[in-house]
């Protein structure tokens, strides 16, 4: 077996807009962002989320060594779930899950997995999802010795699709790293993606707007709201939050994206009332983008994703399941389709 790190060129990484600029740190953040966000926002930027390795070859075995910093302790989450890879194998259209990587010592930071040994040597197209809520240190990939070694067939646009948000946004609690609603998404429709969700963190920072704005994006998903524990709070940075990204992107479509019902509502009447009120910030945003002119700006309610006849769409009353999140992308997928695939239908 030969192996490569991560970090060869022959590897395309996807995902991590600032990876050429951070050089060897993964992060989903530039790192002198480090300087203008919060701490919090910071940390969660070294989580990978929506972060990808692809390259077709015909190898006939395939491992990992995997090197995290740390493992932080999700009770909602297994560890699998926020700190495993994926691997999909598959042209765009028939990618198929081939194995999650694990290890069994929490306190142990290093480990190796194999995938698969023994293939006939078929060039197959490969997707490494990287982890949802830990760190990556390090990162080699273990091949057939002299396996060939080529780029992964373009995403169906140019330009990445850039969502924005929460813990949900970011992948809790997926049971693995792929399916999450983002990444399902970037399956379904074979585009690129940027995950900035931030857990517990989406908070509408114009210093966040402004990292977003630097992202030449074919679309913009905003997802942010719940983690804002007040109307009044939402309202002060929604729209806001809209302008600088339209201010710098005057033709990218934004799509505006309202709370999901959740099941807490049925025992806590606040949490119904919360998602109404802050429901009418966001169609308040949307109907002021659209009197001004705006006409590629999108709303769509968060309860066309999950609603309240939902059942065992999520695993503490909040945080969707991978059930939950085949909804949502489900619900959005038609929306970005139109947006991104059928531009003569607009």
């Amino acid at each position: 077996m030969e192996w490569m790190n991560a970090r060869d060129p022959r590897f395309t990484v996807n995902g991590l807009h600032w990876q050429g600029e951070n050089g060897d740190t993964y992060a989903r953040l530039p790192l002198r962002a480090d300087a203008v966000v919060r701490p919090e926002v910071r940390d969660l930027g070294r989580h990978l989320s929506g972060g990808r390795l692809r390259f077709r070859s015909n190898t006939t075995e395939m491992s990992v060594r995997v090197t995290h910093g740390k493992d932080p302790f999700m009770f909602n989450m297994a560890r699998v779930g926020k700190a495993g890879l994926d691997l999909y194998v598959g042209d765009p259209g028939s990618m198929k899950i081939w194995g999650t990587t694990y290890w069994t010592e929490p306190k142990e930071l290093r480990y190796e997995h194999s995938f698969f040994t023994g293939l006939a040597p078929e060039e197959r197209e490969f997707t490494l999802y990287l982890p949802l809520y830990n760190d990556l240190v390090d990162l080699e990939i273990g091949l057939s010795e002299g396996a060939t070694m080529m780029a992964p067939t373009p995403f169906a646009v140019e330009k990445p699709v850039v969502f924005y948000g929460s813990s949900i946004t970011q992948g809790g609690c997926a049971s693995r790293p792929a399916n999450t609603y983002v990444n399902i998404l970037g399956r379904r429709l074979n585009v690129d993606l940027v995950n900035l969700g931030f857990s517990g963190n989406g908070l509408g920072e114009p210093e966040v707007a402004a990292l977003l704005a630097e992202i030449d994006a074919a679309c913009y998903v905003l997802d942010f709201h719940i983690n804002i524990l007040t109307v009044e709070g939402l309202r002060e940075v929604y729209l806001p939050f809209y302008e600088k990204l339209r201010a710098a992107h005057p033709t990218t479509p934004i799509v505006m994206v309202s709370q999901i019902y959740t099941t807490r509502e049925r025992i806590e009447p606040q949490w119904a009332q919360k998602r109404i009120d802050q429901t009418a910030v966001i169609r308040e945003a949307f109907a002021e983008a659209l009197r001004r002119g705006d006409r590629h700006v999108h709303y769509l309610d968060g309860t066309w994703l999950i609603g309240p006849e939902a059942d065992g769409a999520f695993v503490d009353g909040v945080h969707p399941n991978d059930h939950g999140f085949f909804m949502m992308a489900d619900g959005l997928e038609p929306v970005l389709r139109d947006l991104l695939l059928k531009p003569a239908t607009r």
